[in-house]
Order: C-alpha cells, then structure tokens, then sequence
C-alpha cells in the first residue's frame, strides 16, 4: 500500500501532518477525522480496508490530536519562520474544526482529488456536521458520521454531582474572568482542560453538544441545516452512552427524518468499531456509490 507524508497548512496558517495511502490518479478520496484526544493512527485498521483501486484515505492530526500538544503557526511570508502554540484537546477551540478541515480539504484537492468524503469518528463526528452545517463545498458529496456520540450526556451520567458542579463553577468563573485558556486546576479536574473547553464538551447549551439526545429541549439545528447527505453509523455496544443505544439511535432518525440520511447499527461493537472494520467499510463503500 503506497502510503505518502503530507504537511497541511490550514488558512490561519496552522501547520497539520498526516498520510495519504492509496492511489494517486482516482477520483475519490476518504478524509478521517479522529476523535477526542486521538490521533491520525486512531482508526487506522479501517484507513487500512477502506483503500481501494479506485479510492484514497487520508489521515492527519487536527487540533485535537492529544491532551496537550505544541503545534506550529506558520509565518505565510516566511515559512521557516513560525510560532508554537498549545493546542490539543485541553486547548482546542470547538469551532476552530472549520479552518482544519478546510486544510484538509483543499490539501486534498491539490493532490488532484475531485470527490471528498468526510469521515468522522466520535468527536470527529461533531466536527464533520458542523463543518457542513457551515459551508457546502461542492466536492464534498456527504459525510459519514461513525459513533456520534454527547460527551455531555456521557460525564454527566457518570461523574460525581459534586465533583462535576465543581468543576463547572471554576470553568465559567475563568471565562468571567477573561481567562478562557487556563486549565482547571487538578483538584477540580483530574484529566487536563481549558475553562472553554469544559464548558464546550460539557454543557447543554454549547455548539459542540450537538447530539442533544440527553436534552430534550434542544432542537438538532446543526444536523437539520445540513445539506449533503449523511451516513450515520452508531455501535450497539458503545461504551460512551448513558441510555440504551435504541434510544440513541432513535433520536437519530427523529433529527435527520426527511432528509438524506442513512442510520445504521452495528449491534455487537464498541464504541471504536475494532473488529468490524470489514464491515463498516463495506457499508460506507456502497453508500459512497450512491452519493452523486
């Protein structure tokens, strides 16, 4: 499997790494997009099955590759020249996926793809929807949504009230305080994160909480201004769900019903697919052959 190093210069000038595996003169190419703290190697046995004769894969790290990672500003006038900043899931601003996946997106289109298929993982999930809830680029023909999964509903269900509410109260203190980039200290919050990140992952109202199945009043505005069609693939035996997975699944189909959306279960899996590859390959191939 020809495999190729690619660097990728978001427009903020943000200096991202990944691989293209697979052929070079074909029409299609696969965009993974890790998930929570992840890394280009995370869904890497899937990148594996899904490269074809006729289909490339492309993995790369986004902002949120890891707790906390340093990664490059590049001076576009000077492109030795750079600036190191923290970024990471502790750091990583929500809505910053935008500029990644443009990055990636036109990295692609230079190494002369045509037709972009999105594929996120968990997190990766909220950041596909989101971007085509924003933009609507022609080479893009859909997305697949693989585990979409509220890692609000998840921490609430499964942390200490106290320790939570906590928690909660020192993240919206920091950001009163002009301070939305400072971690919660240790004896708040034992896993590394920025006041707005916590408040990003974890409260009802934020953009990324997106998959509100734990919210009743909170319409899917984000999946229903979609406009290309979705592929959404959930695991029965996802261990990141604080309810019974038919109860996901329908939420699924109630937020995307009347659209061109696709939601399939795979009743045996985790949460990360690993043994299922095969088959959840086989699934997006055939669903790929209908996109326009």
């Amino acid at each position: 499997m020809e495999a190729r190093v690619i660097k990728i210069i978001t427009p903020k000038n943000i200096a991202l790494h990944g691989f293209i595996f697979g052929p070079k003169k074909v029409k299609t190419i696969y965009i993974i997009l890790h998930g929570l703290s992840g890394n280009l190697f995370s869904r890497i046995e899937l990148a594996e099955k899904m490269v074809a004769d006729d289909a490339a894969v492309l993995v790369f790290n986004n902002r949120g590759f890891g707790l906390v990672n340093q990664f490059r500003k590049i001076n576009p006038h000077q492109l030795d020249e750079y600036e190191s900043i923290l970024i990471g899931q502790a750091h990583e601003v929500f809505e910053d996926c935008i500029d990644d996946i443009d990055g990636v997106i036109n990295t692609a289109l230079k190494f002369g793809y045509k037709k972009v298929v999105l594929v996120g993982h968990s997190t990766g999930c909220n950041k596909a929807a989101y971007y085509l809830s924003r933009k609507n680029p022609v080479c893009v023909p859909g997305a697949v949504l693989l585990a979409p999964m509220s890692d609000y509903a998840d921490t609430v269900k499964f942390t200490n009230p106290k320790i939570f509410n906590r928690a909660l109260k020192e993240a919206r203190k920091l950001v009163a305080a002009g301070k939305p980039g400072a971690l919660l200290p240790e004896t708040y919050w034992a896993r590394p994160v920025d006041a707005q990140r916590f408040l990003s992952l974890f409260t009802p109202e934020s953009v990324e909480e997106m998959f509100s199945y734990a919210v009743p009043n909170k319409k899917p505005i984000i999946l229903q201004k979609i406009k290309k069609p979705l592929l959404v693939i959930l695991a029965g035996e996802d261990q990141f769900t604080d309810r019974p997975m038919v109860e996901v699944f329908a939420w699924f189909k109630k937020a995307v019903a009347g659209k061109s959306t696709e939601v399939l279960m795979i009743k045996k899996s985790l949460h990360g697919f690993k043994g299922y590859e095969t088959k959840v390959k086989n699934i997006i191939f055939a669903w790929t052959k209908k996109l326009k």
